[in-house]
C-alpha cells in the first residue's frame, strides 16, 4: 500500500494531530532560521550618536586602518570643482550668425538688382540691420559691387566672423567676453584685401549681431576631467592599533571616532527590530516557496512531509556552524569577512542532492545563499553578505553538479575537490577585483580548500545516519548493496548460480532502459540484483539453479509446485526485512511479479482438474508501483523468455520483446505506476539491443585434430604406400568406435 493510500485511510484524529505537528515544526523552524540570521542584531554595542560625549573608554579591538570618508568626500569635491569647465562651439548660436551673415548679403543683392532709383534703394537699405548705421557713400559703394565681389565678401566674412566665434580659445564663454570677441572679429577683418565699403558693413555686422556669446560648456568632457581629478584624491587613512584608545569617556565623538566605530561594528543599531522583522519576512517567504515548489516538482518530498524537517535541520546546523566560523577572528576585519568561505553550503546541496534528488537541491541551495547573505551583514546587506551569499551559492551549485550521477563513492572525494577549486577560482576574482594582498589571497584559499574538505567528510560521514533516521536511501548506498561481496549476494553467487546471473542480466536489462526513459538506474540495477533473493530459500526449484535432469517439479502436484513458486515474494521480504534493505528495494522484491499468476502450473493443474481455481496460482503481490519497479517485471519476463527460446535472431527477439510487454500491459500489471506508451516502446528497444548483444548468433568453429591424430595419421598414410592390403588392421581406435554396433555409439544412444 503506497504512502499516499495509507494518508488517506488514517482516522480524521490522527490526520488532525499531524497537520497540528506539521504546523508546529513549520513554526519551530521558522523561529529557529530568524534568530540565527538576525542574532548579531541585538548584539551588546554602543548606543551612541555623533556629536554625543562617549559614556566608557573605547579600545581597538584589533589593528585596522580607517579611511576618514567625511574628510575624503570633501576633498573630492574640492578637487572637481577646481577644474575649470571645457568648452565647445554653441552650435545654435554659430549657426544663428550665419544665416545672419547670409541673409544681409542676400539683402544687399536683392537691392542691387532691383529696378528702383539709387536714392529709394538707400532707402530700402536703410531699414534694415546692420545698413542702418552707414554713410550714403558706403551704400552707394556697396549697390555698385558686382555679384562676384558680394559673394567673395559674404564667404571672406563668414570664414573669419564664424572661425572666430566657434574656436574654443577666441569664442566668448561669457556675456562679460562678447565684446572682445568682437574685437578679435574686427581686427581681422580690417586686416583682410576687401574694400573699405565691405569692411564697414562687416563691422557694422559684428556690432550689432554678435552680442551673445558663441561658446557653450562641454559637460561630458568637464565631467572626465572632474573624475581624473577625483581619482587622484587619496583618501585620509588613520590606522588603529590592537587595544588604542579610540576615544575616552566623557570625549565628544566627532565624525572621524563615529566612523572609526562603525568600521569596527561597534555602533548599535538604533532599533533592531525592524531589520530583524524584515529577516524574518524573507525567512518566512523562502520557507513557503520551499514548500510550494516540493509539492510542484518534487511531490515524493512533499508526501514525507519528514524529508521538509531533514532539509530544515540540514540549513539550520550549516548556518550555525557558519555563525562560529564566522566569529573567528583572523586579527583583520577583511580577513575575518573570508571566513564566510567556511560555511558549508555544499555540503547541504550535495546532501539534499542524494537523498532528495537535485531540483530540490537547486532550490535549498539558493534559499541557503540568501540566508548566508543576511547571516554575514544582517544590518547592512553589504559587500560582506554579497560575498558570503556568492561563495554559498556557486560552491553549492558545484556540489550538487558533483554528486547529481554518483557511481562510485569517491566521486564523494571529486566533488569535494571541485567544491574547493571554484572557491579558489571565487577568491582569485575577488582578490582582483578587491585588490587584496597576496597574503589574504593565500588565506582566502586556504579556507576555501578547506571547505571543500569539509563538505565531503560531512557528507560521507554523516549521510549513512540520515539515511537510517529518515529512512531514506542515497545512492551511496544503494552502489554499496551492489557490491558482489554483500552478504545476500554472495549467498546467491553461491548456492543459487543460475538466479544470481540472471539477476544480472535483468540488471542490465532494465538498467539500460531506465536510462532511456530518465528513471534511477541505479536503483533499478540494484532492486533487479536482489529481487530473487526468495530463491535462496529453495534454490533447486527453480529451473535456472537445476543442472541435473531431476526436477523435484515432477514428484508433486502443481499446486504444491506453484505454492513453492509464489513463495519466494514472501520469503524475498523476510530476508529483505532481517538484512535491513532499503524500503524501495523491499518494494521493487514484492512487486516484481505484481499479481499475475503462475501460468505454468496452472495449466498443468487444469488438465488434472478443470475446475481448480485460479486464485490458487495467483502471487499476492502488489502491481509496481512506480517505473524502477515496473521495469524489473518487464525485464525478469523478457530475460526468461529470450533464454528459453532457440531462435536468437534479432527479428525474434524484437518480436518476443514486443509480445511480453504488451502481455503484461494487457494484464493490467502496468496501470499503477507512470510508464506512457512512448516510454514503453523506449524500454522495447532498449531490451532488443542489450538481448541482441548477448544471445548473437557465433561462428562454428572446425575442430582440429591434436598433434597425436595428426602424426598417426601421417603414419597411417605412408603405411598404406606401403603396404596396401593391410589397410584395415591398421585404422585408428577412433574409426573403429564410431561404427555402428560399436560400445562408443552404443553409450551415447544410452545417454
Amino acid at each position: 500500500m503506497n504512502k499516499k493510500l495509507k494518508t488517506m485511510l488514517l482516522p480524521k484524529e490522527t490526520k488532525n494531530a499531524m497537520t497540528k505537528y506539521q504546523i508546529a515544526l513549520f513554526l519551530l523552524f521558522f523561529i529557529l532560521l530568524t534568530a540565527i540570521l538576525a542574532s548579531d542584531l541585538f548584539q551588546s554595542k554602543l548606543n551612541i550618536e555623533s556629536g554625543e560625549p562617549s559614556p566608557e573608554l573605547i579600545t581597538a579591538p584589533y589593528e585596522k586602518k580607517v579611511t576618514d570618508l567625511a574628510k575624503f568626500q570633501e576633498e573630492q569635491k574640492a578637487a572637481a570643482n577646481a577644474v575649470e569647465p571645457v568648452y565647445m562651439a554653441d552650435d545654435g548660436q554659430i549657426s544663428n550668425l550665419s544665416k545672419d551673415l547670409d541673409r544681409t548679403f542676400e539683402i544687399l543683392a536683392d537691392q542691387k538688382d532691383s529696378k528702383d532709383s539709387l536714392t529709394e534703394k538707400m532707402d530700402e537699405l536703410r531699414k534694415r540691420v546692420p545698413f542702418s548705421e552707414l554713410l550714403d557713400s558706403t551704400l552707394g559703394a556697396l549697390l555698385n559691387l558686382s555679384d562676384h565681389e558680394i559673394v567673395t565678401a559674404s564667404g571672406t566674412g563668414s570664414v573669419v566672423i564664424l572661425g572666430i566665434a566657434s574656436n574654443a580659445e577666441s569664442g566668448a564663454r561669457s556675456q562679460a567676453e562678447v565684446s572682445l570677441l568682437q574685437d578679435r572679429m574686427i581686427e581681422q577683418i580690417n586686416k583682410s584685401s576687401m574694400t573699405e565699403p565691405v569692411k564697414e558693413l562687416i563691422n557694422e555686422f559684428i556690432e550689432q549681431c554678435v552680442i551673445k556669446p558663441t561658446l557653450t560648456i562641454d559637460k561630458e568632457a568637464t565631467k572626465k576631467m572632474q573624475d581624473i581629478a577625483i581619482s587622484d584624491v587619496k583618501p585620509s587613512i588613520r590606522t588603529y592599533r590592537e587595544n588604542e584608545k579610540i576615544i575616552g569617556p566623557g570625549e565628544i565623538v566627532d565624525d572621524q571616532v563615529y566612523q572609526a566605530l562603525q568600521a569596527y561594528g561597534l555602533i548599535k543599531v538604533k532599533s533592531p527590530w525592524k531589520p530583524a522583522s524584515g529577516i524574518a519576512i524573507i525567512v518566512l517567504v523562502s520557507m513557503i516557496i520551499l514548500i510550494l515548489f516540493a509539492y510542484q516538482f518534487s511531490p515524493d518530498t512533499f508526501t514525507h512531509w519528514q524529508r521538509m524537517v531533514l532539509i530544515g535541520l540540514l540549513m539550520i546546523v550549516a548556518l550555525a556552524m557558519g555563525k562560529a566560523f564566522m566569529a573567528i577572528s583572523l586579527g583583520d576585519n577583511e580577513l575575518n569577512t573570508l571566513t564566510a568561505i567556511l560555511i558549508p553550503a555544499a555540503w547541504v546541496t550535495m546532501t539534499v542532492t542524494l537523498l532528495l534528488g537535485v531540483k530540490i537541491a537547486v532550490l535549498v541551495g539558493v534559499i541557503l545563499a540568501i540566508f548566508t547573505g543576511m547571516m554575514a551583514d544582517p544590518g547592512n546587506m553589504g559587500a560582506a553578505g554579497s560575498l558570503a551569499a556568492l561563495f554559498s551559492l556557486l560552491s553549492g551549485i558545484v556540489g550538487i553538479q558533483g554528486v547529481a550521477k554518483l557511481d562510485r563513492r569517491s566521486e564523494l572525494a571529486r566533488a569535494g575537490l571541485f567544491v574547493a577549486l571554484v572557491n579558489i577560482a571565487l577568491v582569485s576574482g575577488v582578490a582582483l577585483i578587491l585588490q587584496i594582498s597576496p597574503t589574504d589571497w593565500l588565506i582566502g584559499c586556504i579556507l576555501s580548500v578547506a571547505n571543500g574538505f569539509l563538505s565531503s567528510v560531512l557528507t560521507m560521514g554523516i549521510l549513512p545516519w540520515l539515511e537510517q533516521g529518515f529512512n531514506i536511501t542515497s545512492a551511496v548506498r544503494l552502489l554499496e548493496l551492489s557490491n558482489p561481496n554483500a552478504p545476500l549476494l554472495k549467498s546467491l553467487l553461491i548456492e543459487a548460480p543460475g538466479t544470481y546471473h540472471h539477476s544480472v542480466l535483468v540488471g542490465n536489462l532494465a538498467e539500460t532502459a531506465a536510462e532511456e526513459i530518465k528513471a534511477d538506474p541505479v536503483l533499478v540495477r540494484v532492486g533487479a540484483l536482489y529481487h530473487d533473493i526468495g530463491k535462496l530459500k529453495r534454490p533447486y526449484f527453480f529451473i535456472e539453479n537445476q543442472f541435473s535432469k531431476d526436477n523435484p517439479h515432477e514428484k508433486i502436484a502443481p499446486t504444491l509446485s506453484s505454492l513453492i513458486i509464489i513463495s519466494h515474494i514472501k520469503d524475498g521480504l523476510e530476508m529483505a526485512k532481517a538484512h535491513k534493505l532499503p524500503s524501495n528495494i523491499q518494494d521493487i522484491i514484492a512487486q516484481h511479479h505484481g499479481d499475475s499468476t503462475a501460468s505454468f502450473f496452472y495449466h498443468k493443474a487444469l488438465e488434472e482438474n478443470p475446475d481448480i481455481s485460479e486464485e490458487a496460482f495467483r502471487y499476492d503481490g502488489q502491481r509496481p508501483q512506480s517505473k524502477e519497479a515496473a521495469l524489473v517485471l518487464l525485464a525478469d519476463n523478457v530475460e526468461a523468455a529470450v533464454r528459453s527460446q532457440k531462435d536468437s535472431s534479432p527479428g525474434k527477439i524484437e518480436g518476443l520483446v514486443r509480445k511480453i510487454i504488451k502481455e503484461k500491459f494487457d494484464e493490467g500489471l502496468l496501470d499503477q505506476c507512470d510508464l506512457t506508451f512512448k516510454d514503453l516502446d523506449k524500454i522495447s528497444i532498449a531490451f532488443v539491443k542489450v538481448l541482441s548483444g548477448i544471445f548473437h548468433s557465433r561462428i562454428e568453429y572446425p575442430e582440429l585434430p591434436s598433434a597425436k591424430t595428426k602424426v598417426a595419421e601421417e603414419a597411417g598414410t605412408d603405411q598404406k604406400q606401403e603396404e596396401p592390403k593391410t589397410q584395415k588392421e591398421n585404422e585408428s581406435p577412433a574409426k573403429q568406435d564410431s561404427e555402428p554396433g560399436s560400445p562408443s555409439e552404443k553409450n551415447n544412444s544410452h545417454e
